[in-house]
């Protein structure tokens, strides 16, 4: 008896260690998995300062991309084109151009720059502007441009395509009116002998005129200047050198203005009348502003062709057709009196749109 309660005890014993042993290896698969748990905290700190990271990067390459774009646009504004100095004399013979190209929908060389057109009134067209004279010309687009224009075949005002509203600097290309009304105007870069014939034209049908002069045309033909006053035309302003205004400063502008101005009321003793007919029809926002700021309002056209090239003559029958096809309510014409087809025309051209019901206005109306 004795020696199965001893065996009894041994038993007992040996279970016990082995609960301990079971114990002891629970404990240490418990604390050892403690020990190993990722710090979750941790790691969801560091996501958090990844996606931060990744934000304040993209924040910062959207900063730059707006300083970036912000510095383009102060770094390379448009650019203003200037000429290579030039000593001006008044005894000087200026280089002046043979005259304008015809500049219309169908040859002018900025087409595609200018693809918008303008409002379906006319701009340019009023009869009033709204000219401030606060505005700091260098703050103006001096980008150039060619006056150009569409034509239609139904007699009806055309439209002036342009980036900018040329009214409110005293620019114009057409009248708007309903009524058959045109206003003549001639350019003259220099005499090829045809305008005292022009001018005994328009005296015979009772009919007035602009000239456009250029200081020239004035310095070798003062007479024929004066007696455009005497009879009554418009004398407008077409420079002295016959140069692209927006490739010049604006002491430039200034003074191919006022010089020619000046010059021909020295040789004539009248006033020119404050029309300005840019050469080559080229301008831009900052050159019609500043010729505005010298009290001129700038003439184009809605109609004209290619009638400047003297070795290119069309003939009469062909500048007859042009202007009668073409002729429309408010029309700004443009012909060049160094033309012999305008020449031989211009008689049936008057006795035709007479006819038609037409008058022949004064550029003073539209203002």
């Amino acid at each position: 008896m004795a020696k199965k309660k001893k065996k009894d005890t041994k038993t007992l014993k040996a279970l016990a260690i082995f609960v301990l042993v079971i114990g002891a290896v629970y404990l240490g698969l418990t604390v050892g998995k403690g020990a190993v748990k990722p710090d979750t905290t941790a790691k969801d700190d560091t996501q958090n300062n990844t996606i931060a990271k990744e934000e304040n990067d993209n924040k910062g390459k959207a900063d730059n991309e707006l300083d970036e774009t912000n510095t383009e646009s102060e770094i390379h504004p448009e650019k203003e084109v200037k000429p290579e100095p030039e000593e001006k004399s008044e005894t000087e013979e200026p280089k002046v151009a043979d005259e304008e190209k015809d500049i219309d929908e169908e040859n002018s060389s900025d087409q595609e720059d200018i693809k918008e057109k303008n409002q379906e009134t006319p701009q340019g067209s009023g009869t009033e502007d709204n000219f401030d004279m606060n505005v700091d010309a260098s703050t103006l687009s001096n980008k150039g441009y060619s006056w150009s224009f569409k034509r239609n075949k139904e007699h009806e005002k055309v439209i002036g395509y342009n980036k900018f509203d040329i009214e409110q600097y005293g620019g114009y290309y057409i009248v708007n009116t309903d009524e058959k009304v045109i206003y003549l105007t001639f350019d003259e870069g220099y005499e090829n002998g045809y305008t005292p014939t022009i001018l005994d034209t328009l005296k015979a049908n009772d009919v007035k005129a602009t000239f456009f002069v250029t200081k020239p045309f004035i310095e070798n033909n003062a007479e024929l200047a004066k007696r455009m006053k005497d009879e009554g035309h418009i004398v407008g302003n077409h420079t002295v050198h016959h140069k692209r205004m927006y490739e010049l400063t604006d002491d430039e502008i200034k003074y191919e203005i006022e010089e020619t101005a000046r010059y021909f009321e020295e040789m004539t003793g009248y006033k020119m009348d404050t029309f300005f007919r840019p050469p080559e029809g080229a301008y831009s926002e900052r050159s019609i502003y500043l010729t505005r700021e010298l009290g001129y309002k700038t003439i184009f056209w809605s109609m004209a062709y290619a009638d400047w090239d003297t070795n290119n003559q069309k003939g009469k029958e062909y500048a007859y057709n042009h202007v009668i096809n073409n002729a429309h309510p408010g029309m700004i014409s443009l012909l060049h009196a160094v033309s012999s087809s305008n020449t031989e025309a211009l008689d049936d051209i008057i006795k035709t749109l007479k006819e038609q019901g037409y008058r022949f206005g004064n550029l003073y109306e539209i203002e």
